[in-house]
Formats: structure tokens, C-alpha cells, sequence
């Protein structure tokens, strides 16, 4: 009878575990499009490096205020992919991007793809891979500026360890006539 129950139990916590997992994995709703949810996925990746960049630059490209892309992203508790789909969307549909969040938040489920074709841009349409392909640049872009910030960061360490090193093999405090009895 224990070991009935000890399987049962295991069976659960098996079950509970891949739900966990699966849920987990799939943070940013799809779109349908599998290259295109791995160029959500690469995005949101990236925007986790630099935050305040992402929405900056999701701002400045797409002409929206970063205070209500910031607006929707907190309200709606959006991660980064689906932050970048509500904006592109909200541009598009000449909308704003609370109002692409919340009706996302309420049909959270079909995913972005089904979003799309409400707004009127069909996957496969020309519409729906200019918005794969800018979601490529723009993970690309924001690659590059980590990379950059990274090699920055690198440069300046180097910087104080060579000022570290110069410091090291002066005698400080002992000047000509110091130290010593004359």
C-alpha cells in the first residue's frame, strides 16, 4: 500500500513539475510563426541587459512615448517580447499601447497571432513579416549595445588596473632630501 501511494505521489510531483516547465517556457505568448517566437524569445533576452535601453529604443523607432510603453509594460505585466508586440501593434492599428496590452491581458491565451489578425495583419501577409523582421534588427540591435557595453566595461577595468600598476612601483612620500638624514 506505501509503495501505491509513494508511485501516486511521485506521478504528481512528475505532473506538477512539466506543468511548472512548460509554463515557464513559454513566458512570451506565441504568434504562430516559430521563427518569429524564437526572435521574441532572442529579444526578450536581450532586453533584460539593458531595460531602460530597450524602451527607449522601442520609443524612439516607433514614435510612442516611452512613459506609456513603461505604462504598459507595468499595468499589464508584460515581459519585454510582448512589450515590443503591443507597440508595434498599437502603431500599426494607429492605437495606444495600454489599450493593445489590455485587450492582450484579456485574451491572453490565443497569443500575439491571433492579436495580429484582429488588428488586420495576417501571418504570412507582408504586414506580418515586416513586424518578424524588425523584431530581428531589433534584437540584433540591442545585441550590439550589449556587446558594446560589455567591451566599454572591459576597456575601463583595464584602464584602472593599469593605474593600479602605476601606482604600485612609486615611492610614495620620499621626494629628494626625504627619508634619509642628509
Amino acid at each position: 500500500m506505501k509503495k501505491i501511494f509513494a508511485a501516486v505521489g511521485s506521478l504528481v510531483f512528475l505532473a506538477v513539475l512539466a506543468l511548472g516547465v512548460a509554463s515557464a517556457q513559454q513566458a512570451t505568448a506565441g504568434t504562430g510563426d516559430k521563427k518569429f517566437d524564437a526572435q521574441l524569445k532572442a529579444l526578450n533576452d536581450e532586453a533584460k541587459a539593458d531595460p531602460d535601453g530597450f524602451i527607449r529604443r522601442l520609443s524612439q523607432r516607433h514614435n510612442i512615448p516611452e512613459e506609456e510603453i513603461r505604462q504598459a509594460k507595468g499595468r499589464h505585466h508584460l515581459d519585454d517580447a510582448d512589450v515590443y508586440m503591443a507597440t508595434v501593434l498599437a502603431r500599426r492599428a494607429n492605437r495606444r499601447v495600454g489599450d493593445v496590452a489590455a485587450e492582450f491581458e484579456k485574451n491572453k491565451g490565443q497569443g500575439w497571432g491571433v492579436m495580429a489578425q484582429r488588428m488586420g495583419i495576417k501571418p504570412g501577409s507582408a504586414a506580418f513579416k515586416q513586424m518578424k523582421a524588425e523584431a530581428k534588427g531589433h534584437s540584433k540591435y540591442m545585441k550590439s549595445q550589449a556587446k558594446a557595453r560589455r567591451k566599454h566595461d572591459q576597456d575601463m577595468e583595464r584602464e584602472k588596473g593599469q593605474n593600479r600598476d602605476k601606482g604600485k612601483g612609486q615611492d610614495k612620500g620620499k621626494g629628494p632630501g626625504k627619508g634619509k638624514n642628509k
